[in-house]
């Protein structure tokens, strides 16, 4: 079937999770969480900072070999190492264990696919693994929809794919001549060449019954790791295409770097262009599955900065950017609108135009008296005396 993915964009996925956490369990809404990320340490720090009781989550990771106490360790013994046929709960994660080869049933499960950047064995090829986790929920009324939560890789761009592929193909060619130059030896000298070596230098190489072997694997899995880690994660453009690519549909839903940055810090600097567009996307798009209240990240910028909501719904989007999104310019725009009359209009943009406790050239002062003149379309010749009125 065809299969939707809404994109999700973040520096902080841990952070993103946790708020996708606390909607579903604060508002009590209808849905439960599926979420596919391969590091119990990302799951045992969203448990944390989410507040997540035992009885709220369902963990499924490895129970084999030394795993499965490693895992508990980190999750708490609080919280159990459940089976996927366990019943579901509202918050649902698994790890690669999980990713293949495993039946969830759930009508109301949402599926989340998390690819941090910074942890690479978390990053998804998109031709296989990612595949497979699209169809773990087998029963969901959501199962055509899946929402990818990811943030890019830091790898340096300066080597491309077909570079690496090249080099990776090259250094094998090299690592074959050396073997077949070696293994031509007779028998005894191949034995006494070997047995001075104390390791070998060359990649993809291993000794295995006194001759040398090329394991070609070794350099493919090389080729993939530098395509997901520092190609297919490197920036949005490229994560698209190889979805779109394997035949999955793309739905953008890039979680503001503005909202992280007046979420996060008090004092955080972003400019009214970034703030106006963003307060345009939230009110002109819709949320999916009710996830995203749109209207309260609407109302956390509005309460932080008023013009802007100010802006879009006295002025409208299109007279905004007519105005290139120039606060001063909005300012006058909004006092020329204002229902008083004229010399309270001249007063407020005086107020907003001039620094306060400061001289100001008189030439200074008729040059900004005449704009404000001509803005509010006052046939008069601007005077700094008229600044005593």
């Amino acid at each position: 079937m065809e299969v939707n993915i809404r994109s999700r964009q973040t520096s902080k996925p841990a952070q993103y999770i946790v708020k996708e956490c606390r909607k579903v369990l604060d508002s009590d809404l209808p849905y439960n969480l599926h979420i596919f990320v391969n590091s119990v340490e990302f799951i045992a720090k969203v448990i944390d900072i989410a507040k997540l009781t035992p009885e709220q989550v369902k963990v499924v990771c490895s129970v084999s070999g030394d795993n499965s106490e490693s895992n508990q360790r980190k999750l708490g013994k609080d919280y159990p190492i459940d089976q996927p046929s366990d019943p579901v709960k509202k918050i649902n994660f698994y790890t690669s264990t999980c990713f293949e080869g495993c039946d969830i049933y759930d009508e109301n499960g949402v599926t989340f696919i998390v690819s941090d950047g910074n942890k690479s064995h978390t990053l998804l090829d998109i031709s296989t693994l990612f595949t497979q986790i699209c169809g773990r929920l087998r029963d969901s009324k959501y199962k055509g929809e899946i929402i990818h939560v990811y943030s890019t890789t830091k790898y340096s761009r300066e080597v491309t794919l077909d570079e690496y592929v090249a080099s990776t193909k090259k250094v094998l060619a090299e690592a074959v001549s050396y073997a077949d130059e070696i293994n031509k030896l007779s028998d005894t000298v191949r034995e006494k060449t070997l047995s001075k070596i104390k390791y070998i230098n060359e990649q993809y190489v291993r000794i295995e019954d006194n001759k040398l072997v090329v394991d070609k694997n070794l350099a493919n899995m090389d080729i993939v790791n530098f395509k997901i880690c520092r190609h297919i994660y490197r920036t949005y453009i490229n994560l698209t295409d190889e979805l779109k690519r394997n035949g999955y549909t793309i739905t953008r839903h890039t979680f503001s770097k503005i909202m992280e940055k007046i979420e996060g810090k008090a004092n955080a600097r972003v400019t009214f262009k970034d703030l106006f567009d963003e307060y345009h996307r939230l009110k002109t798009t819709k949320p999916f599955f009710s996830l995203d209240s749109h209207e309260d990240l609407c109302a956390q910028i509005a309460v932080k900065y008023p013009l802007v909501k100010q802006a879009y719904e006295e002025l409208g989007t299109d007279k905004v950017q007519a105005l290139k999104y120039h606060v001063g310019n909005i300012r006058r725009e909004l006092t020329k609108r204002w229902s008083v009359p004229v010399e309270r209009k001249i007063v407020k943009m005086i107020n907003e135009t001039f620094a306060k406790q400061a001289s100001i050239a008189k030439s200074k002062v008729k040059t900004e008296l005449q704009k404000i003149y001509d803005s509010l379309g006052i046939q008069q010749t601007a005077k700094a005396t008229d600044l005593a009125k």
